[in-house]
């Protein structure tokens, strides 16, 4: 028996009623975004035995070049999405200066947390199977998790990489 939301808090709820095996989280754990009330949450999940299957790590697109985020259009028209299009820029730089895809680091990040037994890659496209696989099986250097929490990319007190 398992639940997916995009809305991490309503597997919360539903977890303290049911006994669930498994959980699909979309849009809530990814390297741009992992507030650690949501770590919290699944370390929990992981030390019951529930299986973790991470989904929409790309935000929509956005994190990958999309100016969908979360499924909707966006513009630098407000504050928050203007701090989104300079985190995603500065994101990008890192991303060229090790020659590491976003995509790839995307879904690296997003394998970090204990429990975490899949991470969901959407296609339409048959040939691009491979390149999902490929993400999945690419090395990402610890410099470049250092240089992430550097450059306050993501919370330096994120404890699935670069520790110590």
């Amino acid at each position: 028996v398992g639940v997916g939301a995009k809305n991490w808090r309503i597997i919360e709820q539903i977890a303290k009623h049911i006994d669930l095996d498994w959980v699909m989280f979309a849009n809530s754990m990814t390297i741009m975004h992992h507030p650690p009330e949501l770590l919290h949450f699944m370390k929990h999940l992981n030390q019951k035995g529930v299986g973790i299957i991470n989904s929409a790590v790309f935000h929509g697109g956005f994190l990958t070049g999309s100016n969908y985020f979360d499924y909707v259009l966006i513009k630098p028209d407000t504050p928050q999405n203007v701090a989104r299009f300079k985190w995603r820029e500065n994101f990008f730089s890192l991303c060229k200066e090790f020659e590491i895809s976003p995509a790839a680091a995307c879904v690296k990040f997003a394998m970090t947390p204990p429990g975490v037994a899949a991470v969901s890659l959407n296609t339409s496209k048959p040939e691009r199977v491979k390149d999902n696989v490929e993400l999945v099986m690419t090395e990402i250097p610890e410099a470049f998790w250092k240089a992430m929490k550097e450059n306050d990319l993501i919370h330096k007190d994120y404890p699935y990489v670069a520790e110590g």
